[in-house]
């Protein structure tokens, strides 16, 4: 029961409030839509294609898009979204316990250990398919897990799916579940060869079923890498103090934009600091002490250890499409230190009971203190959303953005924009093209603008438009974009309003664009469209 009614507090808002509102969530929505559409018969089909172009090849970034596109088909985009986001709750809530369990029968209480990841900081920044993979790779594990005795066809069969499954979303969770399952393999082979079984038994046993089901998704990954246009560039950032602070109170990876987070984080860090010293120390298992246990036991510890050493000597980024490297990493600690401390639970109840009490609490206290920011949020979205009678159906147009944004309480620099990719999310609402569509841009998505798009025509480095302030050339693009959507200029920053590139870009939409509509009730956006065009 407390398990569920950490759900029902980590789901209420999502399912609640009238938008999903995560930084790149629309941007993946959009990309459905497109995907969806993009070989309709008429005006919008001839629109999408004179944009886009699709790419279907099999790439470990794309299991979210089609998930949402499937939706599109049933539901509206606002409830789409929103199930697919509780689909991931949902799902690592109930693969963490899977794996739990494949440790030891009584260890699903520790699953609350999932609930402070539901809504933390790369769900917020919207990166679906990451999360949706760390939740398949804890199947994937929990799968493996339960194969002690050795594996079987029915259990190879399920581990092949599931590990195409994560490959599908993204590498480093396929990487670490295919990772782990080597481990326990080879350490339950060993143990097996010690025990005097033969070499070909154990083979047989724990080595074959693994290695074969990780073989599709290996060979894939190598032709991914090999045949992929984009490359590591230059490490920055790395190993540093502000890094370990993060690792031991769990900052990175549960708190998204307020130090008010803090304090839930942690609550949570401690309560598994503490299991897990106390697991660690634990003479006799409550487990049956096999050998088959031991190897695992031994596994998980040292996952755990190599997992915290690769989230602190991790570079934050390679090049400019190799960032977050540290932010991903910070979710597999708590997770594998969780599978760690199932390994030798509390021997009394009451301790387990508190201990899964202060996880739920401070998931719970972590939802409270980001609901001042959502709110607001959604009040600022609600607005940005209502232009959408402004711009007539098939319109492509940019939005540019002047100001900035932070948390309601206590706010954190440079965390996650849930408003950032907004635009996306209202292109679908009125079945146009948004220019700042940023999924199109990057190769590694299902969808992306053909050469010489009006994105290229104005924004020609494709990063500049997306800045606060935009430093883009309007003109350029040469009647091809119908409107301009101008947000926040009111509430720019003097620097802001100040720039070059502010007047630079305000002088080319007086010059192209009249002014059409202003947003209500608090004119945050102002919608321009092209001169001479219909209704302008």
């Amino acid at each position: 029961m407390l398990l569920l009614a950490g759900l029902a507090v980590q789901l209420a808002p999502l399912l609640l409030r009238p938008l999903v509102l995560t930084q790149d969530g629309p941007a993946h929505l959009a990309g459905a839509w497109v995907l969806l559409h993009h070989g309709d018969d008429g005006p919008l089909g001839q629109l999408l294609r004179e944009h886009y172009e699709v790419d279907l090849s099999p790439v470990p970034n794309m299991l979210a898009t089609l998930l949402l596109a499937g939706l599109l088909l049933v539901v509206g985009p606002g409830l789409a979204e929103k199930v697919l986001l509780a689909g991931f709750v949902v799902l690592l809530l109930a693969g963490l316990r899977y794996a739990l369990r494949g440790v030891d029968r009584r260890a699903g209480w520790l699953a609350a250990a999932a609930l402070p990841l539901a809504g933390s900081q790369l769900v917020v920044y919207g990166f679906y398919n990451f999360c949706l993979g760390t939740a398949l790779a804890l199947v994937a594990v929990g799968l493996g897990l339960r194969r002690r005795s050795g594996w079987d066809v029915r259990g190879t069969v399920s581990l092949v799916a599931v590990l195409a499954l994560t490959w599908t979303t993204h590498l480093l969770p396929w990487a670490g579940a295919a990772a782990l399952l080597g481990a326990l393999a080879v350490a339950r082979s060993v143990v097996g060869l010690r025990s005097g079984q033969p070499v070909a038994q154990v083979a047989a046993r724990h080595l074959a079923g693994p290695a074969l089901a990780v073989l599709p998704t290996l060979v894939l990954s190598v032709r991914y890498v090999l045949g992929s246009e984009t490359a590591p560039g230059e490490a920055v950032g790395g190993v540093s103090w502000s890094r370990l602070g993060a690792l031991v109170t769990l900052a990175k990876p549960l708190v998204v934009a307020s130090w008010w987070e803090l304090l839930p984080a942690v609550l949570v860090a401690a309560t598994l600091g503490a299991l897990g010293l106390a697991a660690s120390r634990r003479a006799d298992p409550v487990a049956p002490a096999d050998a088959p246990a031991r190897a695992d036991r031994l596994v998980l510890g040292t996952a755990t250890l190599l997992s915290a050493a690769a989230f602190l000597l991790t570079p934050s980024r390679l090049g400019d499409d190799y960032g977050f490297l540290p932010e991903r990493l910070a979710w597999f600690p708590p997770l594998l230190l969780t599978l760690f401390c199932a390994t030798r639970l509390p021997d009394r109840r009451r301790t387990a009971q508190l201990a899964a009490g202060v996880l739920v609490v401070a998931a719970s206290a972590a939802v409270l203190v980001r609901l001042p920011t959502e709110l607001r949020d959604q009040r600022y979205a609600a607005e940005v959303m209502s232009v959408a009678a402004d711009l007539p159906p098939g319109s492509t147009f940019a939005v540019l953005r002047f100001s900035g944004y932070e948390a309601a309480l206590a706010p954190l620099d440079k965390e996650p924009n849930p408003l950032r990719h907004l635009s996306s999310r209202l292109a679908v609402e009125v079945g146009g093209v948004d220019i700042g569509h940023y999924e199109a841009v990057y190769p590694y998505f299902q969808v992306r603008f053909r050469d010489g798009s009006v994105r290229s025509a104005v924004d020609h480095r494709l990063e500049q438009l997306d800045q606060v302030p935009p430093s883009v050339d309007l003109l350029d693009a040469g009647g091809r974009l119908d409107a301009v959507l101008v947000v926040g200029l009111d509430d720019a920053e003097p620097w802001v309003r100040d720039a070059r590139r502010t007047a630079h870009v305000l002088d080319h939409l007086r010059a192209g664009y009249e002014e059409v509509a202003v947003s209500g009730p608090d004119g945050h956006v102002s919608v321009w469209r092209l001169r001479g065009s219909a209704g302008g």
